[in-house]
């Protein structure tokens, strides 16, 4: 399906999206029938894919995610966001069966006339997320369909939802948003032993937020090493299965921690610490 605007009109919008302080009725209008371009397109890439026998999940980006990645990346970035439409599949086996649905998803959409573009992230993970994308053409237009193991699904929701609760910035390395502010409005006129102690909390809060996401990193490292040994066999059957109970418990302790955070939309006392 051809897109609605030409791609310098599709620059443009991006730049004033992200020049904005509120986006105008007009752009966000466009932005809308940009969107609606790529629906058809996901729809239309959607059945080819589950006549293979899968069955993906999907989403055209919305209008909140493209605005954060295009202030993230600048207005430009809009014309070659390779995920504004995408689907997730996810693989009940192991990695040799991930790489077997990555073949034949890029097989089939290579007939569509442009070499799909597979971007491995087991390789070159991305702050913890691994998986497998494949970015196919569809109607000549882009879709990505992430190809995930089991693991690595529910390693990457728990992720997901802890940038939800400490600052979406983690998924690209930045730490975690801290709620800074506020400390000096709650310690005005108390004592200074009193105010040290409470700055001496806080402070230990925001560090205990960085190793959060430390120890989140390291359990998706800890997955994806299994995942590895499992397909050549390198470790025996009774230790990988305790490594993967380790690897269970880890992550419901994690989640657990994560129930006892507010959500960073939900503080009124968000700031910066200065490190």
């Amino acid at each position: 399906m051809a897109l609605p605007f030409s791609k310098s009109q599709v620059v443009r919008l991006g730049e004033r999206l992200v020049k904005a302080g509120e986006p105008s009725d007009e752009d966000l209008v466009a932005l809308s029938e940009l969107l609606l371009a790529y629906d058809d397109t996901l729809a239309c890439a959607l059945e080819q894919v589950r006549a293979l026998g899968f069955e993906p999940t999907s989403r055209v980006k919305n209008t909140g995610t493209i605005l954060e990645k295009l202030t993230r990346h600048g207005g430009s970035w809009l014309k070659s966001m390779q995920d504004l439409a995408g689907m997730r599949i996810v693989i009940d086996g192991n990695r040799t069966d991930q790489n077997e649905a990555v073949a034949r998803i890029a097989q089939l959409f290579a007939a569509e006339g442009r070499e799909p573009k597979v971007t491995d992230r087991r390789v070159q993970p991305s702050e913890g997320y691994r998986a497998v994308h494949v970015i196919v053409y569809s109607e000549g237009l882009p879709v990505e369909v992430q190809v995930r193991t089991r693991w690595q699904h529910e390693w990457a929701d728990m992720f997901e939802k802890l940038a939800d609760l400490i600052g979406r910035g983690i998924r690209y390395g930045e730490p975690p948003t801290h709620w800074w502010s506020a400390i000096e409005r709650m310690t005005e006129g108390e004592t200074p032993e009193k105010a040290s102690a409470a700055r001496r909390l806080y402070d230990i809060s925001y560090k205990w937020h960085v190793l959060t996401v430390k120890s989140a990193i390291s359990l998706s490292d800890m997955i994806d090493a299994l995942e590895e040994a499992e397909v050549t066999g390198g470790v025996e059957a009774a230790d990988l299965r305790k490594y993967w109970a380790d690897v269970r418990q880890h992550l419901a302790d994690l989640r657990e921690q994560m129930d006892g955070m507010t959500p960073v939309s939900e503080r009124g006392d968000i700031g910066t610490l200065s490190t």
